[in-house]
């Protein structure tokens, strides 16, 4: 369980294994630094160049992960939505590591609730 003290809520990350992946469903950008680009092409025994050009996208001049459409939804390159997980769970980018505790959330968490069983109102 996490918690930080300026949000209302907490996590149980341990509940992402019994999610069907929302966060990783609803698209959007996940920006990702150089560093963890190489991080992850080293992960996947990729040279850099390859993992780019299959995974990586570049918009408002930063990095991001591609999302693919599979049955009307945008999923992000690196989650399988058959096996319902992260292909790169150790090694994911900041912006998945500190979800769900982003600032978007601190006052405004009730979208929370309805799709990730991870997260719980604080008493």
């Amino acid at each position: 369980m996490s918690s930080s003290s300026t949000f209302p809520f907490t996590f149980d990350q341990s509940a992402c294994s019994t999610c069907r992946g929302h966060c990783c469903r609803w698209g959007g950008y996940v920006w990702i630094t150089e560093e963890e680009m190489m991080a992850i092409a080293v992960f996947k025994k990729m040279e850099l160049s390859v993992f780019a050009d299959s995974y990586v996208r570049t918009s408002y001049g930063r990095i991001s992960l591609q999302e693919r459409s599979i049955n009307g939804e945008q999923i992000c390159s690196m989650f399988d939505p058959y096996d319902r997980k992260c292909l790169i769970y150790d090694h994911r980018p900041s912006q998945c590591r500190t979800f769900p505790f982003w600032d978007q959330y601190r006052d405004e968490f009730k979208r929370l609730l309805d799709y990730c069983p991870g997260v719980e109102k604080k008493n």
